[in-house]
């Protein structure tokens, strides 16, 4: 699928769209949609055409019911136009310089990392979060997702360190468990894998589910500050949050990747299922039951594949 959409008339989405009596302006890559329920959102035509297939433009576009519009908006994970009048908030909350990451896919990576920073005990403190930026910067970043990544991993690691924030010792200490993860064997496969193209992009294809199934043995995460923040985030029950020892650190690593790997291989493709991003950048594949036990593996449309999460009942 090409920026632009040249490829696509996209006419039974225009014809559904024109049903609920939606406004529309198609862009590049993204259209604007308002609804008669008043709340307007930018998305790919590729994600609205999959809520039409699956019946919910209505409550998209048409719900005036709070717990109905509510519900789409979760199901689908939309962000709306309204949200990102938040953002100037959010950066400022962060440490970031206004109008620093300013696309609206990076607009919306931004509000989703907010959210998720508030489940952890240090998630709302300014203090701790500009520390994080600041680590990030220092490391390096060049995109939004390495923005991301990285300030999730400290984020992560001072939470685990438990007891309040020392801005003395703590960045020190995040430096060094950082260069232990990121020196591991397991972090150091960390990359994608080619998997398929664009038709596994635009639509499920029970097809991709069977060649993530075959490569599971050799599929990671995007980066290495992914699978460590990640590991650190779902560590063990019952054990320390953040070891202190380096081949600690490293066994948690490939502990964790291990069983991504493991629920991929156990889980029966018809129980695979998926969802594209608002933005239309990923199509995620769901093994498992999300927030339960459960392996998510990202697919771009070039159709380069990686794990993007992985939940278990038995980690924190």
């Amino acid at each position: 699928m090409t920026r632009g959409d040249t490829t696509m008339p996209w006419d039974e989405l225009k014809q559904a769209l024109t049903a609920q009596k939606a406004a529309y302006t198609p862009g590049d890559p993204l259209w604007t949609v308002e609804g008669t329920n008043g709340w307007s959102f930018r998305a790919h035509p590729a994600f609205l055409d999959e809520v039409r297939l699956g019946n919910g433009l209505p409550d998209l576009v048409t719900a005036t019911d709070g717990r109905t519009f509510g519900a789409a908006l979760g199901r689908w994970r939309v962000t709306l136009d309204s949200h990102l009048k938040e953002i100037p908030e959010v950066r400022a909350a962060l440490g970031l310089a206004a109008g620093r990451f300013p696309s609206v896919d990076e607009e919306i990576t931004l509000l989703r990392h907010r959210d998720s920073m508030r489940a952890l005990r240090v998630g709302s403190d300014p203090v701790i979060a500009a520390a994080g930026t600041a680590f990030a910067d220092r490391i390096g970043v060049k995109t939004v997702h390495d923005y991301v990544e990285l300030h999730s991993f400290f984020l992560t690691a001072v939470n685990g360190f438990g007891g309040a924030y020392d801005p003395n010792t703590h960045p020190g200490r995040v430096d060094a468990l950082y260069a232990l993860a990121a020196g591991s064997p397991a972090a150091a496969g960390a990359g994608t894998a080619h998997l398929g193209g664009e038709a596994d992009w635009k639509t499920h294809q029970p097809g991709f589910a069977l060649a993530v199934h075959a490569e599971a043995a050799r599929i990671n995460f995007r980066t290495p500050n992914a699978l460590a923040g990640h590991a650190f985030k779902h560590v063990p029950r019952g054990g320390p949050l953040v070891p202190a020892a380096a081949a600690d650190v490293h066994a948690l690593l490939a502990d964790y990747l291990a069983e991504a790997r493991q629920k991929i291989i156990t889980t029966a493709t018809n129980d695979v299922w998926s969802g594209l991003a608002q933005t239309g950048a990923t199509r995620t594949y769901y093994f498992g039951t999300v927030n339960q036990h459960a392996c998510m593996v990202a697919v771009n449309s070039a159709g380069h594949a990686w794990i993007s999460t992985y939940y278990a009942p038995h980690r924190t």
